[in-house]
C-alpha cells in the first residue's frame, strides 16, 4: 500500500469485474459497492479538504533543511544572472509533492485556486 493510499485509508481494489466456476469458466458479477466505494472516497476528500481549509489563512512559509539542495541553489544564485532561490525551490517542491501525492495536491490547488477567486 502506497503512502497516498495510507493516508486516504484506500485499499486498492481488482479492477477486473470476474470472477472464475469450478470449471475455470469466466462469471461476471455485479459490483454494488462502487457508489459505496465513490461515496466513501467523496467524504474522504471532504475531509482532507476540511482539514486542509484550517492552514489557508496561515502564512505559507516552509522551512527546509537540506544541504544538498541548500549547494545546489547557493551555485545557481551565485552563477546564474536573475536567478531566484525561492522560485525555483517552490517550483521543484511542488512538482515533487505533486508526483509523489498527486490526490493531495489536487485538493490543495483546487483550495487554492477558490481561495484567489474569492479575494
Amino acid at each position: 500500500m502506497s503512502e497516498l493510499d495510507f493516508l486516504l485509508k484506500k485499499k486498492k481494489k481488482s479492477e477486473n469485474n470476474e470472477i472464475e466456476d469450478k470449471n475455470g469458466n469466466n462469471l461476471e458479477f455485479r459490483d454494488d459497492t462502487k457508489n459505496e466505494s465513490e461515496n466513501k472516497n467523496e467524504k474522504e476528500e471532504d475531509k482532507i479538504e476540511n482539514e486542509m481549509l484550517k492552514y489557508i489563512e496561515k502564512d505559507p512559509k516552509i522551512g527546509v533543511w537540506s544541504y544538498p539542495a541548500y549547494l545546489v541553489l547557493q551555485y545557481l544564485y551565485h552563477t546564474v544572472p536573475g536567478f531566484r532561490v525561492s522560485r525555483t525551490a517552490k517550483e521543484a517542491l511542488e512538482k515533487g509533492l505533486k508526483e509523489m501525492y498527486p490526490s493531495l495536491f489536487d485538493i490543495a490547488e483546487k483550495i487554492t485556486k477558490e481561495k484567489i477567486k474569492g479575494q
